[in-house]
């Protein structure tokens, strides 16, 4: 069984845990005693497609943290009428219960993901069995590990850069067990995560070829990209640093990744269609495997255009996307590639379409995963590390990306100052990720007004907005 398959039949079978105490009883492979679940080299990789298979959940990455929930709260998308909770999440709306519950089912199933990877790292760090990949797999665990607690310190704790040395952090879960874990600072809950990423650099340091199969095989180390790899690792930190204002390591470790040139490349494209989806060809730094999910999708965006009646996407796309400045040689290919306009008028609304352009495409071209790091990410914040330093290479990092999308330089008005800069920064990463769960932590990593998704209200930031609220009976994985 070639690993797409193994990996998405590990996630149907994740999809019916329904707590961590179940995990207890039921490994990420299916009912298998611990013992027989690593007793060899296919227990652990069972184990490894399992956890990723979690990941890929629509209560993860395959929907509230990317296209779905993240993006609700980032304004990327919205409900104009009280039916739906995405209603209530575009409002800030956090005490309704149906918010709530999308809430929890995060913050729970991001430590039953944690959970998975410790008890792998457990058994890597105790088994007998001596293979290569065994190195390879604890970099990955402790880079997954790192990745998932820095996503939800994004979510639960303050802004790194509005934070003081006492700011509350999280429990940093790094055992197998329903036990309460130590609450941590946030700054000493970044150090944990640093020194996850830290070891995992040097675990996954021959880790070097990074693509997604063709055709997908049973060999562990190829289709590098649906694993957390050396680069995945890489962009993690540069991530990391850029939201502590630590510039010249964001940039240092954003470098690495565009640097290597073997595994990615911006190329000047006259269609989105090769990397605006999974598997985003050369751009893919890191995503996951998910073949269940278009049917949703496409009920979601595309069943319906009038306002009330579906996820639309921002109203003031064409202002975002500066429609009216393109001209022959320089116009966004992004803007059609990622959204349909609707009726035009006063009630126009737009589809999202990046994911699945139509219903026929259920069948026909259904969506095979998730993006969670590309390669554009990389010379933003290359571009933003640099401004204060070297504003000419940082505004060429921003260029870069600009022309692989059919567009001429940035203006010199929207590079005058680094608040300028900032403004087309947030600007740009909205056009470019839509649908990847990202929004929301660039409009809390840059603390200013914002629109919601219609464009008309101003949203001023606040710890209610930014800052979402714990499980009220959080007993299982940390201290209230």
């Amino acid at each position: 069984m070639n690993k797409i398959y193994l990996y998405i039949t590990l996630l149907i079978a994740l999809v019916g845990l329904s707590s961590c105490s179940d995990f207890l009883d039921v490994q990420p492979a299916g009912q298998l005693e611990q013992e027989k679940q690593f007793s060899d080299m296919r227990g652990f990789r069972d184990a490894m497609y399992g956890a990723y298979g979690k990941l890929a959940t629509t209560d993860l990455y395959g929907g509230n943290l990317s296209y779905a929930f993240v993006d609700q709260i980032g304004q990327m998308s919205g409900y104009a009428a009280s039916s739906v909770p995405a209603y209530f999440a575009g409002a800030y709306d956090y005490k309704k219960k149906e918010v709530r519950s999308i809430i929890n089912s995060i913050w729970f199933g991001q430590y039953q993901a944690i959970s998975y990877i410790n008890n792998i790292l457990k058994h890597i760090n105790t088994t007998e069995i001596t293979h290569p990949e065994l190195s390879i797999m604890r970099g990955e665990c402790l880079g997954l590990r790192a990745f998932l607690h820095f996503d939800l310190a994004r979510l639960f704790a303050e802004d790194y850069l509005q934070s003081t040395k006492t700011s509350r952090g999280l429990p940093y879960s790094t055992s197998f067990d329903l036990n309460n874990r130590k609450l941590y600072s946030l700054h000493d809950t970044y150090q944990l995560i640093l020194n996850d990423l830290d070891e995992a650099e040097k675990l996954l340091a021959n880790d070097n070829v990074v693509n997604v199969e063709k055709n997908p095989t049973n060999d562990y180390m190829k289709g590098r990209a649906v694993f957390f790899n050396k680069y995945a690792v890489a962009a993690t930190k540069a991530r990391v640093y850029y939201s502590m204002g630590k510039y010249d390591l964001a940039a240092k470790y954003a470098k690495i990744v565009v640097d290597s040139k073997d595994n990615f490349s911006l190329k000047k494209l006259t269609s989105m269609d090769g990397v605006k989806r999974f598997p985003a060809t050369n751009e893919l730094i890191f995503g996951l495997y998910n073949t269940s999910l278009s049917k949703e999708i496409a009920q979601m965006f595309l069943s319906q255009t009038a306002r009330g009646t579906f996820y639309e996407g921002r109203r003031d796309l064409e202002k975002l996307y500066e429609t009216s400045s393109f001209t022959a040689t320089s116009s966004d290919i992004r803007y059609p590639s990622f959204y349909k306009l609707n009726t035009p008028g006063s009630t126009q609304t737009f589809s999202f379409i990046r994911l699945l352009e139509s219903e026929a495409q259920i069948a026909t071209l259904p969506l095979q995963g998730f993006t969670l790091i590309r390669l554009p990410e990389m010379y933003y914040i290359l571009s933003e590390s640099l401004f204060d330093t070297n504003k000419e290479e940082a505004i060429s990092y921003l260029n870069k990306v600009r022309a692989s999308r059919g567009l001429d330089p940035v203006s010199s008005d929207k590079t005058v100052n680094r608040e300028a800069f900032e403004k087309e920064m947030l600007h740009e990463r909205m056009r470019e990720m839509p649908g990847e769960g990202q929004i929301f932590y660039a409009l809390k990593h840059y603390n200013k007004s914002f629109t919601d998704f219609t464009g008309t209200k101003t949203i001023t930031p606040s710890t209610e907005i930014f800052v979402l609220p714990w499980p009220e009976n959080e007993t299982e994985f940390g201290n209230k």
